[in-house]
Protein backbone atom coordinates (compact mmCIF):
# COMPACT_ATOMS: atom_id res chain seq x y z
CA UNK A 1 0.00 0.00 0.00
CA UNK A 2 2.73 2.31 1.04
CA UNK A 3 5.02 1.41 -2.19
CA UNK A 4 1.96 2.30 -4.24
CA UNK A 5 1.51 5.77 -2.42
CA UNK A 6 5.24 6.55 -3.29
CA UNK A 7 4.47 5.68 -7.00
CA UNK A 8 2.11 7.57 -7.70
CA UNK A 9 3.85 10.51 -6.23
CA UNK A 10 6.85 9.94 -8.14
CA UNK A 11 4.93 10.13 -11.34
CA UNK A 12 3.16 12.94 -9.98
CA UNK A 13 6.75 14.48 -9.55
CA UNK A 14 8.02 13.32 -12.85
CA UNK A 15 5.00 15.20 -14.58
CA UNK A 16 5.52 18.81 -12.64
CA UNK A 17 8.95 18.80 -13.55
CA UNK A 18 8.33 18.01 -17.16
CA UNK A 19 5.55 20.65 -16.94
CA UNK A 20 8.00 22.84 -16.06
CA UNK A 21 10.79 22.57 -18.33
CA UNK A 22 7.97 22.68 -21.03
CA UNK A 23 7.00 26.45 -19.60
CA UNK A 24 10.93 27.61 -19.07
CA UNK A 25 11.28 26.09 -23.02
CA UNK A 26 8.34 28.36 -24.13
CA UNK A 27 9.57 31.21 -21.88
CA UNK A 28 13.14 31.84 -23.83
CA UNK A 29 11.93 30.80 -27.01
CA UNK A 30 9.41 33.49 -26.53
CA UNK A 31 11.65 35.83 -25.32
CA UNK A 32 14.15 35.69 -28.13
CA UNK A 33 11.55 36.37 -30.49
CA UNK A 34 11.35 39.92 -32.04
CA UNK A 35 7.98 41.65 -32.51
CA UNK A 36 6.27 41.76 -35.38
CA UNK A 37 6.48 44.89 -37.43
CA UNK A 38 2.71 46.21 -37.78
CA UNK A 39 2.11 49.24 -40.22
CA UNK A 40 -1.31 51.79 -39.43
CA UNK A 41 -1.63 52.66 -42.95
CA UNK A 42 -0.65 51.24 -46.32
CA UNK A 43 -1.47 54.60 -48.02
CA UNK A 44 -1.27 58.25 -46.70
CA UNK A 45 -3.17 61.03 -48.67
CA UNK A 46 -1.62 64.44 -48.09
CA UNK A 47 -3.00 67.38 -49.30
CA UNK A 48 -0.88 69.97 -51.39
CA UNK A 49 0.10 72.37 -49.14
CA UNK A 50 1.46 70.33 -46.19
CA UNK A 51 4.69 69.47 -45.22
CA UNK A 52 5.11 65.63 -44.32
CA UNK A 53 7.67 64.04 -42.20
CA UNK A 54 8.14 59.98 -42.55
CA UNK A 55 8.28 59.20 -38.65
CA UNK A 56 8.10 55.97 -36.68
CA UNK A 57 4.95 57.01 -34.64
CA UNK A 58 3.34 58.06 -37.48
CA UNK A 59 3.76 55.00 -39.14
CA UNK A 60 4.21 51.66 -36.70
CA UNK A 61 1.54 50.42 -34.59
CA UNK A 62 2.69 49.67 -31.59
CA UNK A 63 -0.39 48.96 -29.97
CA UNK A 64 0.12 46.31 -26.92
CA UNK A 65 3.59 46.20 -27.14
CA UNK A 66 5.85 46.56 -23.98
CA UNK A 67 8.67 49.40 -23.52
CA UNK A 68 11.17 47.25 -24.22
CA UNK A 69 9.99 45.44 -27.77
CA UNK A 70 9.29 49.22 -28.84
CA UNK A 71 12.35 50.66 -28.23
CA UNK A 72 13.61 47.48 -30.01
CA UNK A 73 11.75 48.13 -33.06
CA UNK A 74 12.61 51.68 -32.89
CA UNK A 75 16.50 50.47 -32.76
CA UNK A 76 16.03 47.84 -35.71
CA UNK A 77 13.28 49.42 -38.21
CA UNK A 78 14.68 51.58 -40.89
CA UNK A 79 12.15 54.52 -42.66
CA UNK A 80 13.47 56.23 -45.65
CA UNK A 81 11.50 57.90 -48.77
CA UNK A 82 11.67 60.02 -51.78
CA UNK A 83 9.69 62.54 -50.86
CA UNK A 84 11.21 66.01 -52.75
CA UNK A 85 9.77 69.47 -52.01
CA UNK A 86 9.21 71.64 -54.81
CA UNK A 87 11.93 74.68 -55.46
CA UNK A 88 11.98 76.62 -52.89
CA UNK A 89 9.12 75.45 -51.07
CA UNK A 90 8.49 73.57 -47.66
CA UNK A 91 5.84 71.01 -49.41
CA UNK A 92 6.19 68.24 -52.31
CA UNK A 93 4.70 68.48 -55.43
CA UNK A 94 1.25 66.81 -56.56
CA UNK A 95 2.08 63.46 -57.35
CA UNK A 96 2.88 59.48 -55.92
CA UNK A 97 5.44 59.05 -53.27
CA UNK A 98 6.22 56.41 -51.39
CA UNK A 99 7.79 55.57 -47.86
CA UNK A 100 10.32 52.35 -47.78
CA UNK A 101 10.12 50.63 -44.27
CA UNK A 102 13.25 47.98 -43.86
CA UNK A 103 13.18 45.72 -41.07
CA UNK A 104 14.71 42.14 -39.74
CA UNK A 105 16.08 42.06 -43.65
CA UNK A 106 12.47 42.63 -45.20
CA UNK A 107 11.47 45.78 -47.15
CA UNK A 108 7.68 46.68 -46.86
CA UNK A 109 6.14 50.32 -48.78
CA UNK A 110 3.90 52.77 -47.84
CA UNK A 111 2.09 54.81 -51.15
CA UNK A 112 2.03 58.54 -50.54
CA UNK A 113 -0.37 60.52 -52.88
CA UNK A 114 -0.52 64.37 -52.37
CA UNK A 115 -3.25 65.76 -54.28
CA UNK A 116 -4.38 69.28 -54.39
CA UNK A 117 -8.62 69.44 -53.38
CA UNK A 118 -8.95 72.88 -52.13
CA UNK A 119 -10.77 75.74 -54.11
CA UNK A 120 -9.00 78.69 -54.85
CA UNK A 121 -9.40 81.93 -52.18
CA UNK A 122 -11.64 84.98 -53.97
CA UNK A 123 -11.32 87.98 -52.17
CA UNK A 124 -13.78 90.54 -53.83
CA UNK A 125 -15.81 93.81 -52.92
CA UNK A 126 -19.12 94.21 -51.11
CA UNK A 127 -20.29 96.62 -52.82
CA UNK A 128 -19.76 98.41 -56.21
CA UNK A 129 -21.71 101.31 -57.56
CA UNK A 130 -22.11 101.74 -61.13
CA UNK A 131 -23.62 104.75 -62.73
CA UNK A 132 -26.74 104.34 -64.86
CA UNK A 133 -26.68 104.21 -68.38
CA UNK A 134 -22.49 103.50 -67.87
CA UNK A 135 -21.22 101.74 -70.69
CA UNK A 136 -21.33 98.17 -68.89
CA UNK A 137 -18.77 96.05 -71.23
CA UNK A 138 -16.30 98.78 -69.85
CA UNK A 139 -16.23 98.12 -66.41
CA UNK A 140 -13.05 95.84 -65.43
CA UNK A 141 -14.42 94.79 -62.20
CA UNK A 142 -11.79 92.05 -62.77
CA UNK A 143 -9.48 94.30 -61.21
CA UNK A 144 -11.45 94.58 -58.19
CA UNK A 145 -11.05 90.84 -57.22
CA UNK A 146 -8.29 88.93 -56.39
CA UNK A 147 -7.90 84.95 -56.78
CA UNK A 148 -5.24 83.07 -54.61
CA UNK A 149 -4.35 79.47 -54.87
CA UNK A 150 -1.51 77.37 -54.27
CA UNK A 151 -1.78 75.69 -57.98
CA UNK A 152 -1.46 77.82 -61.25
CA UNK A 153 -4.91 79.28 -61.86
CA UNK A 154 -7.39 79.58 -64.56
CA UNK A 155 -8.56 83.26 -65.68
CA UNK A 156 -11.44 84.53 -63.29
CA UNK A 157 -14.95 84.49 -64.87
CA UNK A 158 -17.50 87.38 -64.42
CA UNK A 159 -21.25 86.66 -64.78
CA UNK A 160 -23.21 90.75 -64.93
CA UNK A 161 -26.06 89.17 -66.90
CA UNK A 162 -28.45 89.97 -63.90
CA UNK A 163 -27.65 93.72 -64.02
CA UNK A 164 -29.69 95.89 -66.24
CA UNK A 165 -27.56 99.53 -66.23
CA UNK A 166 -30.69 101.46 -67.24
CA UNK A 167 -32.85 100.93 -63.93
CA UNK A 168 -31.48 101.90 -60.87
CA UNK A 169 -31.30 99.07 -58.28
CA UNK A 170 -29.38 96.34 -57.01
CA UNK A 171 -27.94 93.30 -58.90
CA UNK A 172 -25.67 90.40 -57.72
CA UNK A 173 -22.56 89.58 -60.30
CA UNK A 174 -21.31 85.98 -60.15
CA UNK A 175 -17.92 84.98 -59.79
CA UNK A 176 -15.93 81.95 -60.63
CA UNK A 177 -12.38 80.76 -60.71
CA UNK A 178 -10.37 77.54 -61.33
CA UNK A 179 -7.18 75.90 -60.77
CA UNK A 180 -5.38 74.01 -63.47
CA UNK A 181 -7.03 70.77 -60.86
CA UNK A 182 -10.65 71.96 -61.18
CA UNK A 183 -11.31 72.99 -57.79
CA UNK A 184 -13.63 75.69 -58.67
CA UNK A 185 -15.20 78.55 -56.25
CA UNK A 186 -17.92 80.58 -56.84
CA UNK A 187 -19.04 83.61 -55.26
CA UNK A 188 -21.30 86.57 -55.68
CA UNK A 189 -20.91 90.26 -54.45
CA UNK A 190 -23.70 93.15 -55.24
CA UNK A 191 -23.87 95.88 -57.97
CA UNK A 192 -25.89 99.38 -57.44
CA UNK A 193 -26.97 101.07 -60.18
CA UNK A 194 -27.38 104.18 -58.75
CA UNK A 195 -28.25 107.98 -60.35
CA UNK A 196 -25.69 110.39 -61.36
CA UNK A 197 -26.04 113.10 -59.87
CA UNK A 198 -22.46 114.59 -60.09
CA UNK A 199 -20.33 115.97 -62.84
CA UNK A 200 -17.99 112.87 -64.83
CA UNK A 201 -15.01 113.88 -63.57
CA UNK A 202 -16.50 114.22 -59.95
CA UNK A 203 -18.21 110.96 -60.35
CA UNK A 204 -14.74 109.18 -61.20
CA UNK A 205 -13.10 110.48 -58.44
CA UNK A 206 -15.56 108.94 -56.43
CA UNK A 207 -15.35 105.23 -57.73
CA UNK A 208 -11.52 105.34 -56.43
CA UNK A 209 -11.92 102.87 -53.15
CA UNK A 210 -10.08 101.88 -49.96
CA UNK A 211 -9.41 98.75 -49.42
CA UNK A 212 -8.84 97.83 -45.70
CA UNK A 213 -9.63 94.66 -44.54
CA UNK A 214 -9.27 91.39 -45.99
CA UNK A 215 -9.97 88.28 -44.02
CA UNK A 216 -9.59 84.36 -43.83
CA UNK A 217 -10.33 81.40 -41.71
CA UNK A 218 -8.81 78.10 -43.03
CA UNK A 219 -9.87 74.62 -41.88
CA UNK A 220 -7.40 73.32 -45.45
CA UNK A 221 -2.73 75.77 -46.76
CA UNK A 222 -7.74 79.13 -47.23
CA UNK A 223 -11.46 80.01 -47.45
CA UNK A 224 -13.09 82.72 -48.27
CA UNK A 225 -12.50 86.45 -47.47
CA UNK A 226 -13.96 89.55 -48.97
CA UNK A 227 -12.78 93.45 -49.03
CA UNK A 228 -14.44 95.81 -47.30
CA UNK A 229 -14.94 99.02 -49.37
CA UNK A 230 -15.90 102.68 -49.13
CA UNK A 231 -16.39 106.16 -51.29
CA UNK A 232 -14.44 108.12 -50.14
CA UNK A 233 -12.49 111.12 -51.83
CA UNK A 234 -8.58 111.94 -51.51
CA UNK A 235 -7.18 113.21 -48.44
CA UNK A 236 -6.48 116.73 -49.66
CA UNK A 237 -5.26 119.82 -46.89
CA UNK A 238 -5.75 122.98 -47.86
CA UNK A 239 -2.98 125.13 -47.29
CA UNK A 240 -3.82 128.51 -44.93
CA UNK A 241 -3.81 130.86 -48.07
CA UNK A 242 -5.86 128.06 -50.04
CA UNK A 243 -3.53 128.77 -53.35
CA UNK A 244 -2.45 125.19 -53.29
CA UNK A 245 -3.65 121.80 -52.91
CA UNK A 246 -1.50 119.05 -50.87
CA UNK A 247 -2.66 115.31 -51.56
CA UNK A 248 -1.34 112.56 -49.10
CA UNK A 249 0.24 109.84 -50.70
CA UNK A 250 -1.35 106.29 -50.33
CA UNK A 251 0.96 103.37 -49.24
CA UNK A 252 -0.48 99.57 -49.42
CA UNK A 253 0.63 97.22 -47.13
CA UNK A 254 0.13 93.26 -47.64
CA UNK A 255 -0.38 91.38 -44.69
CA UNK A 256 -0.59 87.77 -43.43
CA UNK A 257 -1.33 86.84 -40.02
CA UNK A 258 -1.43 83.22 -38.01
CA UNK A 259 -4.57 82.93 -35.58
CA UNK A 260 -2.89 79.83 -33.60
CA UNK A 261 1.14 81.32 -32.76
CA UNK A 262 0.18 85.24 -33.49
CA UNK A 263 3.09 85.34 -35.86
CA UNK A 264 2.19 88.76 -38.64
CA UNK A 265 4.58 89.49 -41.73
CA UNK A 266 3.74 92.63 -43.85
CA UNK A 267 5.05 93.66 -47.34
CA UNK A 268 4.93 96.71 -49.74
CA UNK A 269 5.47 94.44 -52.47
CA UNK A 270 2.47 92.39 -52.82
CA UNK A 271 0.29 89.41 -51.65
CA UNK A 272 2.05 86.71 -52.67
CA UNK A 273 5.39 88.22 -51.04
CA UNK A 274 3.79 88.73 -47.59
CA UNK A 275 2.99 84.74 -48.44
CA UNK A 276 5.99 84.10 -48.60
CA UNK A 277 7.55 85.45 -45.92
CA UNK A 278 4.68 83.85 -43.69
CA UNK A 279 5.54 80.28 -44.96
CA UNK A 280 9.31 80.52 -44.51
CA UNK A 281 8.41 80.96 -40.47
CA UNK A 282 6.74 77.91 -38.73
CA UNK A 283 3.89 77.53 -37.07
CA UNK A 284 5.17 77.45 -33.28
CA UNK A 285 1.62 76.10 -32.46
CA UNK A 286 1.60 73.54 -35.22
CA UNK A 287 0.32 69.88 -34.82
CA UNK A 288 1.44 66.82 -35.71
CA UNK A 289 -0.37 63.92 -35.98
CA UNK A 290 -0.21 60.67 -38.39
CA UNK A 291 3.82 61.83 -39.65
CA UNK A 292 1.49 65.67 -40.72
CA UNK A 293 2.86 68.78 -39.20
CA UNK A 294 0.70 71.91 -40.09
CA UNK A 295 1.88 75.20 -40.50
CA UNK A 296 -0.39 77.92 -39.69
CA UNK A 297 -3.71 75.84 -40.31
CA UNK A 298 -5.69 79.01 -39.59
CA UNK A 299 -4.94 82.28 -40.70
CA UNK A 300 -6.09 85.53 -42.54
CA UNK A 301 -4.62 88.28 -44.61
CA UNK A 302 -5.47 91.45 -46.01
CA UNK A 303 -4.34 94.28 -47.91
CA UNK A 304 -4.21 98.00 -45.81
CA UNK A 305 -4.46 101.73 -48.17
CA UNK A 306 -3.14 104.41 -45.94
Amino acid sequence: MIYKYFKECKKLIVLITLLGMLIGMLFFITKDTPPTLVLKKKKINIEYGQTYYANFKGLVDTTGMSKEEICYLKKNVSITDNLQNEDQKSYPAVGKYKIFIKYNNKLSTIQIICKDTLAPVLAFPKNVDVIKESDLESIDFKSLIIATDLSPLKEIQIDTSQIDIHRIGEYQVKVFVEDIYKNRREKEFKVNVIENKQETTNSQNNQENNMNKIESENNKPNEDITISQSNEKNNVKDHLDNDHQQTKPQQTVYWYECYLCGLYVDSNVSLEDAKKKFDQTKCTDAIEFSGIEWRHSRFHYGINHS
